[in-house]
């Protein structure tokens, strides 16, 4: 009797999964969908300008890359927000990372997860003497991955 019950529980549970219809929360359907996306790159050196952060970062596959991110991203207001985001890592495993946002397929800001305490091997500085080129630009190029 038992073994009967349980056999028609599993087909009837079978049979609601297999005929069961997509929802107007589920994916399926394309105005559900996002126009956000976002990549998480690890980061491997973050150096110190006055102007900017030059960030040193791990491909998918081999190598590094590096990019440049303007200081004056951080620094917002109503009609032009911040583009530039630092969030403090914490303590634990979790390693420094960047992460990209981009809003239908453009640009939209950039955030770097990183360790507050600039004594942190991540962390390094380039000479205040020395000038980093693209501090002005608006926008973060497509990352090298």
């Amino acid at each position: 009797m038992k073994k009967l019950i349980l056999s028609l529980l599993v087909a009837i549970t079978a049979i609601v999964s297999i005929s069961a219809k997509p929802v107007a929360y589920n994916e399926s359907s394309e105005d559900n969908w996002s126009s956000i996306s976002y990549t998480n790159v690890p980061i491997l050196k973050i150096l110190d300008s006055r102007e900017a952060y030059v960030v040193i970062y791990q491909k998918n596959k081999i190598g590094v890359g590096q990019t440049v991110i303007p200081k004056k991203w951080s620094r917002g207001d109503v009609e032009n927000p911040r583009k530039l985001k630092i969030r403090s890592l914490g303590h634990g495993k979790l390693k420094s990372f960047l992460t990209v946002v981009k809003k239908d397929g453009e640009f939209h800001h950039v955030v770097l997860t990183v360790p507050t305490n600039r004594q942190n091997a991540v962390w390094g500085v380039i000479s205040y003497k020395n000038s980093v080129p693209d501090t002005d630009k608006e926008t973060l190029e497509e990352l090298d991955l």
